[in-house]
């Protein structure tokens, strides 16, 4: 494989932004990977993974959920929401119950919820940073920029985004897709359709150009005195005379297979990482950010991530990366635990993490939210209520994920540090 012509046509295509010049080719291929998976705009816990009821609040403000307590589901020891009983239409209430059922029975044992997380903010881009870095503050990079910089900087897709928080602070090249249709045109520049037989040039004036530049870059090199302008000719002269590029066997991953929303970012990723130009991948599905008729607009989007998920995995497991690969799902924050009144729901700082796959020790729930969504102090080994522990944040999470990856104690982790201890989340 030909990665720094990859790395090339990428770039030159527009799908990449501030890729280095020089990619190195030393680097063994990546056999660790993470995705983030981000529920854009603030979702509800409370019908998916830290469900509470119809139970009257207290304080008067009315029900956290419009479904029975009695009617919450359980996998193991995760419990799930079943479909709102404001769900009117019944095929939309008996799919999105499917979908949840699929999700929660086929992945439960591999399933690690993370209840009454607090990112201590209502503000969309500082609980998006919170929740993907760890911190709050600004320069933080995101961690799916941190693990690929840590293990394969120089890989052509190290980094694969498709939003959602992906500040790399320069550490990494952030490779920026929008689903996976536009790979089979960058494969093959001089088509201008997918399988098209037709050509925008004829083959022989095609080549001819391309042997022209060729000739100019041969003879500037051989004039050339100063070594690293020389080193970068030689890097586009290798480029521009190898006949085909890494993005055939991104192409051929992706063929015949779905190419747009989150099932197409999940495709996108997995042909990154079977192919060995990726690390990390962000994938990104919105719509969250339901401040009216929130149950109607809310549990479409759930079904939404719950199906994307369930395909990466899927994927996952088709091309063998399953079991070195982890997947961590969350939001900018959770929504607040009743309705206002236009039956939607605001914001509000209390949220949950999921995350499944390698080095995950999943059927679990650890965390807890009083029956008001209010975070409860945990104990800081059994994670279990105690009113003298601590509060879960998003710092103790990303502590945990970059001892999973490695990271912790590293010159990464020195750099971006994290105000939080380290706890066995995980294992």
């Amino acid at each position: 494989m030909d990665r720094r012509n990859f790395l090339r046509m990428a770039a030159a295509s527009g799908m990449t932004l501030g890729l280095p010049m020089t990619a190195s080719l030393a680097n063994a291929a990546p056999n660790r990977f993470w995705v983030s998976v981000h529920a854009s705009g603030g979702w509800d816990p409370t019908i998916l993974c830290d469900p509470k009821g119809d139970a009257a609040r207290s304080d008067g403000r009315g029900a956290v959920n419009n479904f029975a307590t009695a009617d919450i589901r359980n996998a193991g020891s995760i419990a799930y929401a079943p479909a709102s009983a404001s769900i009117t239409d019944a095929v939309v209430r008996a799919e999105i119950d499917a979908m949840y059922d699929t999700f929660f029975q086929t992945h439960a044992g591999r399933l690690l919820v993370i209840n009454g997380v607090d990112t201590r903010t209502n503000s969309h881009s500082t609980g998006t940073r919170t929740t993907w870095s760890g911190s709050a503050d600004l320069g933080m990079p995101a961690f799916a920029a941190l693990a690929a910089a840590a293990s394969a900087p120089n890989e052509p897709m190290s980094f694969l985004t498709n939003g959602g928080y992906d500040y790399t602070d320069g550490i990494v090249a952030a490779a920026r897709v929008s689903g996976s249709g536009q790979f089979s045109d960058l494969a093959n520049p001089n088509h201008p359709s997918a399988g098209s037989n037709n050509r925008y040039l004829p083959d022989t004036t095609f080549e001819a150009l391309a042997a022209s530049k060729r000739q100019r870059l041969e003879q500037l090199m051989s004039t050339e005195q100063l070594p690293q302008r020389k080193k970068m000719m030689s890097d586009l002269f290798g480029v521009r005379s190898s006949g085909r590029n890494n993005l055939d066997a991104i192409s051929q991953k992706l063929e015949g297979r779905t190419t747009s929303g989150l099932k197409g970012q999940a495709e996108m990723a997995v042909a990154a990482f079977s192919t060995g130009l990726g690390v990390s991948a962000n994938l990104v599905t919105g719509g969250f950010d339901t401040h009216g008729n929130h149950d109607t607009s809310h549990y479409p989007r759930m079904r939404t991530l719950l199906d994307g998920v369930h395909h990466l995995w899927t994927r996952l497991e088709e091309e063998g990366l399953a079991d070195r690969t982890t997947v961590v799902i969350s939001s900018d924050f959770g929504r607040t635990p009743y309705y206002n009144s236009g039956n939607g729901k605001d914001h509000w700082n209390v949220t949950s993490v999921m995350a499944m796959g390698a080095g995950i020790r999943g059927g679990r729930t650890i965390g807890a939210t009083d029956p008001e969504f209010r975070a409860l102090r945990v104990n800081p080994q059994t994670f279990l209520p105690d009113s003298s522990g601590i509060v879960l944040t998003p710092g103790h999470v990303h502590r945990a994920l970059r001892r999973l990856a490695g990271i912790e104690s590293a010159d990464l982790d020195r750099r971006y540090p994290i105000q939080a201890d380290t706890l066995n989340l995980f294992s």
